[in-house]
């Protein structure tokens, strides 16, 4: 038997798309398999071929444990005993698909570790447990940078007028060497252009029983504006995320970066820092624009 040439050709791009969503649909199959079904679909065989997914998995067949330390209940661990499955770990400060895991938790008070897993089936969610940690322990943030940023009593940064800005490649972080990494910071004498010299306001890092962060922006007619929330440092990427507020800054700049809230550590001492946000909405290109800030006297 002969096909139609003109709907042989009219079908090209369709045969194309189905055969990629069915690809994706049969996950487990071999290429060759999905193929070899798709060839029969689109034939002149009458043949008819099926094929069955794996029944998802009932939330009821999850079995995990949760567990703390007992001399030291900042240390909890994690253990999937779900068969054929791999778990899903969420525990509000990140996430985890370790069988077994170890998590740490420095500061006092309840939190909720949510497991679910992925299967054959697909992705089954499950229950959650809350745990309890009795005292604060900052012995566990070893990362100098938490002293930095943070202190043991608490730090005000305000920005340096002396150098407020810069801009820096996308690999200045990794100093990798690439032509990505490079940087243009210069002092504000002779480069008044990027931003009015006053008052912008101060931010405010401490780890008084938890990741505490306040913002207090003043606005060139003098109003002041305080918001507070939490951040969190990710000491593996050097990156900083604020929570319930943005990122202190000067000049006007706000327009050309989406989010204020991802922060990059560009330099870094006891008493000076550089953050960076991620330019991506000026015609100019993308980089990280860094603010340096000092210490408030």
């Amino acid at each position: 038997m002969m096909m139609n040439p003109h709907i042989n050709n009219n079908n090209k791009g369709g045969f194309k798309n189905t055969r990629q969503r069915a690809a994706r649909l049969l996950g487990g199959l071999t290429v060759t398999a999905a193929l070899m079904t798709l060839s029969g679909l689109f034939s002149c065989s009458p043949s008819t071929k099926s094929i069955s997914l794996p029944a998802a998995m009932s939330s009821s067949a999850l079995s995990y444990k949760v567990s703390q330390n007992p001399d030291k209940d900042n240390e909890v661990y994690l253990e999937s005993t779900t068969i054929g499955a791999i778990p899903f770990w969420d525990f509000g400060s990140g996430t985890s698909t370790n069988q077994y895991d170890t998590i740490i938790f420095p500061f006092s008070g309840d939190y909720t570790i949510h497991y679910s897993v992925s299967s054959a089936g697909g992705f089954v969610p499950g229950d959650s447990t809350v745990i309890h940690v009795s005292n604060t322990d900052l012995s566990y943030l070893t990362d100098p940078s938490w002293s930095y940023i943070a202190g043991e009593t608490g730090k005000t940064w305000v920005l340096d007028m002396s150098k407020p800005i810069g801009w820096y490649g996308a690999d200045y972080p990794k100093h990798n060497g690439s032509a990505d990494d490079w940087s243009w910071h210069p002092d504000y004498a002779g480069n008044e252009w990027v931003m009015t010299n006053r008052d912008y306001g101060s931010m405010h890092f401490d780890l008084d029983n938890g990741k505490n962060y306040s913002v207090t922006s003043i606005a060139e007619t003098g109003t002041t504006t305080t918001k507070t929330g939490a951040f969190d440092i990710n000491t593996s990427t050097g990156m900083i995320k604020l929570i319930g507020a943005e990122l202190l800054y000067g000049g006007d700049y706000h327009s050309q970066v989406s989010n204020w809230q991802n922060i990059c550590i560009l330099d870094m001492s006891e008493t000076s820092i550089t953050l960076g946000v991620w330019r991506d909405q000026s015609s100019e290109g993308t980089c990280w624009i860094g603010f340096t800030y000092k210490l408030q006297q």
